[in-house]
């Protein structure tokens, strides 16, 4: 069976796929570092595309202006 990353992941899997205990993910969600979840099928979901983005640094929030 092959394996996949989920579209939207539930708040343990968005931790697991950073390397973070849930507590270590829900902090850095409280302290704006991460993104919020979605509300998806009334279930918090977060975006893993959008995870992937933060930690490749291909969306850094506040600093466009800096050329890399």
């Amino acid at each position: 069976m092959s394996r996949f990353t989920p579209l939207a992941a539930k708040e343990s899997t968005a931790a697991q796929l950073l390397d973070m205990s849930v507590r270590e993910f829900r902090a850095g969600v409280e302290s704006g570092h991460l993104p919020e979840a979605k509300i998806i099928a009334g279930e918090k979901r977060w975006d893993t595309k959008l995870l992937e983005l933060i930690v490749s640094g291909e969306l850094v929030d506040g600093h466009e202006e800096i050329s890399w």
